[in-house]
């Protein structure tokens, strides 16, 4: 049995629980890729786009609590297609942007927890597709998506000309 909660919040109303979680997660990332830019470099922006996308795209974010503390969240929006989308099927797609659960507490089912709530939630839409990224070293992630039932689909190649 878990010792935690899951919970949504509207991250303009709690600001500070999602920055310091953000902040894990872009520490995290640069440990992978050093090309991640420093958090406090783009923060302000980026909150910003986690708030805009939660209040116009439907977007949830969940957090997982173990009585008070937060140890792990979760964010996703729909991201209905346009004009020139490429991909076959009916319906809106749902990108699930960021998550991150703190180093003690993982490989005790929070991720999965917190990832079963957010597809749950949007049960009742018209969904076509759940898309995510990972970075191409993130292992553990990628197993536990194809685990979960994703398949990879496209690689991003990048050449950095200027650093």
């Amino acid at each position: 049995m878990n010792n935690y909660q899951i919970e949504a919040i509207k991250v303009s109303e709690h600001i500070a629980v999602v920055d310091e979680l953000m902040q894990l997660l872009h520490d995290s990332e640069r440990n992978m890729n050093p090309h991640t830019a420093q958090w406090e470099n783009i923060r302000d922006n980026y909150l910003q786009h986690i708030i805009i996308c939660q209040e116009t795209c439907e977007g949830l974010f969940l957090i997982a609590k173990n009585a008070e503390e937060v140890i792990g969240f979760i964010f996703g929006y729909i991201d209905a297609p346009d004009e020139i989308d490429f991909e076959g099927g009916e319906g809106d797609d749902l990108y699930v942007s960021e998550g991150f659960v703190k180093e003690a507490y993982r490989r005790q089912g929070v991720y999965t927890t917190l990832n079963a709530a957010l597809e749950a939630h949007y049960k009742d839409y018209a969904i076509r597709r759940i898309y995510r990224y990972t970075l191409y070293n993130n292992e553990r992630m990628q197993q536990w998506l194809t685990v979960q039932g994703y398949q990879p689909v496209r690689l991003v190649y990048e050449k950095w000309i200027k650093k």
